[in-house]
């Protein structure tokens, strides 16, 4: 077999192309000609050999070119950056950067979240370069949603009725404040190739201080921060002592009802009255809950908690 035969069936597997480039193919003109570079070098180096040293040699050579497809690999992955590798035949089966890996499992494509406080387009160009119109967002969320999709959109529909999409520990049960502990997402991959996008917001861990993207959130469910607590239809004044006897602060919304729904206006909380009506509390950030209230019982609100 010819030495660049050798090199490319060594990393046929290892398959690596840049974001930015069509396609499975091993690497572009620039890799080309690395490998070019890389075998024209070892031949000079072997042309050397003795008749008497041949056998001996032989086995140094392969050596040496094992050694050379490695560096190869090596310099390629520094010149082409995020890899995508494939089964050699053109079909890339799993891409990786520095914030996800994401591989073919099946008849899914399975993300695993390597920094869930990457940049969100690091998530989404990972998607896009196996063919997936996939957003993915990692956002700041309340304890319960963390490891959830909090948000799910987009317009693919008929291709995917039936097909699962969801979201997972890895391991199971894991604490995600380990190292060893990844979020991941599972995506059909009857999506490739569809028009139209789908978009995700997954929950992840929010950062000391840093607000919960999920304001909705009831702040009384179980595992979050008035767990358990009963708030919704109860005087701002009885809720506020249950807020402190908690270790929390409270922040104010005024409610505001119109057809078809609600809007919420920031109170400062010396704009409260100590008998108005708690409609929801829900979470901010840790330590803190948000109050939405009303100056009076509102006979459209159902004042109840989940």
């Amino acid at each position: 077999m010819k030495d660049i035969d050798e090199i490319n069936e060594l990393l046929r597997p290892l398959a690596r192309i840049g974001p930015d480039e069509p396609g499975g193919r091993a690497g572009g003109t620039r890799a080309q000609a690395l490998f070019a570079d890389i075998v024209a070098q070892e031949r000079d180096t072997t042309t050397v050999v003795g008749p008497l040293r041949r056998l001996r040699d032989r086995h140094q050579a392969r050596r040496t070119l094992l050694g050379l497809a490695a560096s190869a690999v090596l310099a390629l992955g520094v010149v082409l950056g995020p890899s995508l590798l494939g089964y050699g035949g053109g079909t890339a089966i799993s891409y990786a950067n520095s914030a996800v890996e994401i591989r073919e499992e099946g008849d899914t494509y399975v993300a695993r979240i390597k920094d869930p406080y990457a940049d969100h387009r690091k998530f989404s160009e990972a998607f896009r370069a196996l063919g997936l119109n996939v957003e993915l967002k990692v956002i700041p969320v309340s304890p319960t949603a963390v490891g959830r999709i909090v948000r799910m959109g987009g317009n693919i529909t008929s291709a995917i009725e039936n097909v699962p999409f969801g979201a997972r520990k890895e391991p199971a049960d894991c604490d995600l404040a380990d190292s060893g502990c990844f979020l991941t997402v599972t995506v059909p991959a009857a999506i490739k190739g569809t028009s139209g996008v789908m978009s995700f917001d997954l929950g992840r861990l929010a950062k000391p201080g840093e607000s919960y993207a999920n304001e909705w959130q009831s702040a009384t469910r179980a595992g979050e921060q008035l767990a358990g607590a009963k708030v919704s239809g109860r005087a701002v004044n009885d809720v506020r002592a249950e807020v402190r006897k908690r270790g929390l602060t409270a922040e104010f919304s005024l409610v505001s009802v119109h057809d078809g729904g609600y809007e919420l206006k920031p109170l400062a909380a010396d704009q409260v009255r100590g008998d108005w009506i708690v409609y929801k509390v829900t979470s901010v950030r840790a330590g803190v809950v948000r109050l939405e209230v009303t100056a009076e019982r509102h006979p459209a609100l159902e004042y109840m908690q989940d």
